[in-house]
């Protein structure tokens, strides 16, 4: 068992009913570990997909996974508790001792007009790589082993607005993430999977 604050433990169930469960702590195995200070910010996408990567970040190690609202996003409501039951079973499965916050679906212009100016915001937008207008992560002149986000846009792209105001954000840094176009689950694994790997906790 864990609660996010005090470790691991080992249990033994003392009463199970329908409605309620009792269990006393007999051992702790494992101290209180924190992960990252890395946010996963996304455009939600259908389902079953968004089930997907909201698993794997959480296997992966955010500490906030952040649905955005974007002109071209296609989801409209979110349920924060099937997000956080996903984030449940990842932990679970990692053996990770504490869950990601969820942040609160808001539009990316709000996001943007009240980000923090010690976190660089890094944004995953294929047109982009298309017009040599991005850099690999590894390229980044910004310091990502501190505090650092990674913006996954919609399926359609961002808005001629939306674009305008990331270009023009302070925080942001464009980044590539190759030649192809990839759906939205695939570009955030692959954006965390660089990013764990050279500034995060993989290193």
């Amino acid at each position: 068992m864990f609660n996010g604050r005090d470790g691991g433990f080992l249990g033994v169930i003392e009463t199970n009913g329908k409605r309620s469960l009792a269990v006393r702590c007999k051992q702790q195995l494992l101290m209180q570990t924190h992960s990252f200070d890395l946010w996963l910010i996304f455009v939600p996408i259908k389902r079953t997909r968004m089930d997907f990567m909201v698993q794997k970040a959480t296997e992966l190690g955010v500490s906030k996974i952040w649905p955005v609202q974007s002109e071209f996003g296609q989801v409209k409501q979110i349920r924060e508790d099937k997000l956080r039951a996903n984030m449940i079973e990842a932990a679970e499965q990692t053996e990770r001792l504490d869950l990601p916050e969820i942040g609160a679906f808001t539009p990316l212009q709000t996001v943007l007009d009240n980000w923090p100016e010690d976190r660089v915001l890094v944004v995953c937008d294929e047109t982009k790589s298309e017009t040599g207008l991005a850099r690999s992560m590894l390229q980044l002149n910004r310091n990502l082993t501190e505090k650092a986000a990674i913006l996954i846009g919609p399926e359609g792209g961002f808005s001629a607005p939306e674009r305008e105001q990331l270009d023009r954000h302070p925080m942001c840094e464009n980044i590539s993430l190759g030649p192809r176009i990839l759906r939205s689950d695939t570009a955030a694994m692959a954006a965390l999977s660089i990013f764990q790997s050279n500034f995060g906790d993989w290193y």
